[in-house]
C-alpha cells in the first residue's frame, strides 16, 4: 500500500445540465487500517459552488486542486480507446478537448467502443455510451483538463509527482461486483433501500470504513445512490493504489487509455 498520508476523495460524477445536484464527494483519511469519511456532500455545497454545472464544475476543480496532498478518485472515463486517438498523446487528447464546444460534437467525432481498461475492470458501459458520454466529455475537458493545468497528475498516464494532486479513475460498479455486492441499490423501493443498508453495513464491516450517523443516513436515504457511490469511490481509491505498480503504465495502451482501480 502506498502514501497513506495523503488525503483521500472519492467523487461520483455528473455531466447533467444541473450538475451541482448530482455530484457527490468523500474526503477521508486512511489511518490504523481504518478509512476515516470526514466529510460526504455534494458539489453545490462547495466553496463558490452552485446548481449549473459550469459552476459546478469549476467548484470541483477548485477543491480538488487547493487539496495539493491529495489521491483523488473520479467516477468517469478517463480517456477513449487508442485507436480513436489516432497516435496523439494522453497530454495532446486533453489539451484537445477543449476544441469541443458541447458534448455532442465530442461524441460524434469519435467511434463508440470500449478499452482494454473496461473489459479488464467489467465497467457497465464504453466511454461514448449514450448514458455516459456527457459524463465523460465534461469530466475530460472540464475538470481533468483544468487540473493538469494547474499541476495535477493523471495516473498511470502521467509521472505520480509526490508535491502533486494525483487523479485516478474509479468505478463503483467495478467495485461491487469485485465483492460480489452489486445489488440494485439505486431507486425508491425498500428492497432497493434494503440494498443500500447492506452495501453501507458492508463497507463499515468488510472495508473499515468509519463515518458518521448522519454520513450514513445520507448514504442510505439517497433514493439516486450518489451519496453512496461517493464513499465507494473514496474505497476504490484506497483499494487501487495498493499495489505500487498500479501507479505506472504496463504498457503502451496504459499510457494513451489508463486504467481502472477498483
Amino acid at each position: 500500500m502506498v502514501h497513506l498520508r495523503r488525503t483521500i476523495w472519492g467523487v461520483d460524477f455528473s455531466g447533467a445540465r444541473q450538475a451541482g445536484e448530482k455530484i457527490w464527494l468523500a474526503r477521508a483519511l486512511f489511518n490504523d487500517g481504518t478509512l476515516h469519511i470526514e466529510q460526504l456532500l455534494r458539489a453545490d455545497e462547495l466553496p463558490d459552488s452552485g446548481i449549473e454545472r459550469d459552476t459546478a464544475l469549476a467548484a470541483v476543480a477548485q477543491t480538488l486542486g487547493a487539496d495539493t496532498n491529495a489521491i483523488v478518485g473520479l467516477d468517469f472515463p478517463f480517456s477513449l480507446p487508442t485507436e480513436s486517438l489516432g497516435g496523439a498523446s494522453y497530454t495532446a487528447f486533453l489539451k484537445a478537448s477543449a476544441g469541443f464546444p458541447d458534448s455532442d460534437a465530442f461524441k460524434t467525432a469519435f467511434v463508440d467502443e470500449r478499452r482494454r481498461a473496461d473489459r479488464e475492470s467489467r465497467t457497465p458501459f464504453s466511454p461514448l455510451n449514450q448514458r455516459l458520454y456527457k459524463q465523460t466529455f465534461h469530466g475530460i475537458r472540464d475538470v481533468l483538463r483544468a487540473l493538469v493545468e494547474s499541476g495535477a497528475q493523471v495516473l498511470p498516464m502521467m509521472e505520480a509527482k509526490e508535491d502533486a494532486v494525483w487523479l485516478i479513475e474509479i468505478c463503483p460498479a467495478s467495485t461491487l461486483k469485485k465483492e460480489n455486492l452489486y445489488l440494485s441499490y439505486k431507486g425508491k423501493s425498500v428492497s432497493q433501500r434494503v440494498n443500500r443498508e447492506t452495501i453501507v453495513e458492508a463497507l463499515q464491516s468488510r472495508f473499515g470504513v468509519k463515518m458518521d450517523e448522519s454520513m450514513i443516513e445520507r448514504a442510505i436515504t439517497d433514493t439516486e445512490g450518489d451519496s453512496l457511490d461517493a464513499i465507494l469511490a473514496a474505497v476504490g481509491t484506497l483499494r487501487g493504489l495498493q499495489d505500487p505498480e498500479a501507479l505506472v503504465p504496463r504498457d503502451e495502451i496504459d499510457a494513451v487509455e489508463g486504467r481502472v482501480y477498483f
